[in-house]
């Protein structure tokens, strides 16, 4: 390739980069908030998500605490990885 072409290429990406930061940052934030507003709800309504259903059978304390730390530990792990991204583009 060409060297005035990449530099060019260079600067296009510099100026694609700076532009799109803010919506990044905006998106990020709006997602982050969002996820945690989801967590509180269900953490809200855990009783009548993770309590004792009598239509099923073997619906045991474990069982349920089980599902329960399934869903925490997914919804922990997606809230960590959503704020070490937003860290990420508000820190650039």
């Amino acid at each position: 390739m060409n060297i005035l072409v990449t530099y060019r290429i260079m600067a296009f990406m510099a100026v694609i980069e700076q532009a799109g930061l803010p919506a990044l940052r905006v998106a990020f934030t709006i997602a982050v908030i969002v996820f945690l507003f989801g967590g509180y709800v269900i953490f809200r309504k855990r009783h009548q998500l993770f309590d004792r259903d009598s239509n099923v059978e073997n619906d045991f304390a474990v069982t349920r605490h089980n599902r329960l730390e399934g869903i925490l530990f997914v919804w922990g792990g997606l809230t960590l990885v959503l704020i070490s991204i937003l860290y990420q583009v508000w820190t650039e």
